[in-house]
């Protein structure tokens, strides 16, 4: 919590005293969390490597040197003061930083170092829609060595990056920029668009190390391909092409499948061959005369003997 108090930092009993953007803070002593991940057993190992050298294979002449020149190197400020480093602490520094970066430890002091402006001059983001989201350094001309951090993805509206975790060293430059796509994706992965990428660049020389530059810029949505947009083009232009004539267009008139699936009783053939008889009224043939003269005359006698019936059926009630 943020507390009315004289600048201080370090512990005091329970308590954690620090400086914030917000001013200064203090919180409860805690044992933070270790999760020992490989890049941090890396960097222990080193530590531990360097630190036990300087018992182990340095002379005491080699020693005084290391302690004699620790004088010149100053350490981080606190609150707004530098002090010096031990000859040990000089040691490991130095030698921790060349095995970082693959080169071997020397026993004794390099000469201190100016380096010349950092050459790195901002970060650019490109996502195409066919390679990917790709990191790009604007780079002049290197004279030294020099180390890339990288933060993980975060929020756009972060001003200010906060722990930050080495990549690697700056590769070569091709037409003023260098690819560091493969050593952030190897350690975050792919970030997307809107998110925010920090990326801290320091110049080396045999182990001495120069001032921290940041660079951070956000991932811009992805770009249409160029082959979708010459589709694109291609169908517009295929659109406004002259109208077909009438009779082209004209529609043709599709014969319903249900036709073909009604069942009829019989076999084409058949049904060709039944179309082909000659067919004639039924008084045409011989003998109907006859037959129906005589249903005739039945219906006849049908009728009377019904009526005749009625007859004495009304005589015999009177």
């Amino acid at each position: 919590m943020k507390l009315l108090d004289s600048p201080r930092t370090g512990r005091l009993g329970s308590h954690i005293f620090y400086p914030s953007p917000f001013g200064q803070c203090c919180r409860a002593l805690t044992v933070p969390h270790d999760p020992k991940t490989p890049a941090q057993s890396r960097a222990r190992a080193i530590f531990g490597s360097c630190s036990n050298a300087w018992g182990r294979t340095l002379t005491e002449a080699q020693r005084l040197r290391w302690v004699s020149a620790a004088q010149t190197a100053p350490s981080h400020p606190s609150l707004g003061q530098y002090y010096h480093l031990s000859g040990q602490q000089f040691y490991v520094q130095i030698n921790s930083t060349r095995h970082c970066i693959g080169q071997p430890p020397v026993a004794e002091p390099p000469a201190p170092v100016v380096f010349s402006p950092n050459p790195v001059a901002g970060l650019e983001i490109v996502n195409d829609a066919e390679e990917g989201v790709r990191l790009l350094l604007n780079v002049g001309t290197v004279n030294e060595d020099i180390m890339v951090f990288g933060q993980p993805p975060c929020s756009a509206g972060r001003m200010k990056h906060r722990r930050v975790y080495y990549l690697g060293l700056l590769g070569p430059a091709t037409g003023g920029q260098c690819d560091i796509t493969a050593l952030y994706t190897a350690r975050f992965g792919q970030p997307v668009s809107g998110q925010k990428i920090f990326i801290v660049t320091i110049q080396t020389k045999n182990g001495w190390k120069g001032q921290e530059w940041s660079h951070s810029a956000i991932v811009p949505p992805p770009t249409e391909p160029v082959i979708q947009q010459a589709t694109g083009k291609a169908r517009v232009a295929k659109s406004k092409a002259p109208s077909a004539p009438e009779t082209a267009l004209a529609p043709v008139k599709a014969i319903s499948p249900l036709r073909r699936d009604v069942y009829k009783g019989s076999t084409r053939d058949a049904r060709q061959e039944h179309e082909g008889l000659e067919r004639g009224h039924p008084a045409s043939i011989p003998g109907t005369p006859l037959v129906h003269g005589l249903l005739g005359a039945l219906r006849r006698l049908v009728r009377l003997g019904m009526a005749g019936a009625s007859a004495c059926m009304l005589t015999s009630m009177e």
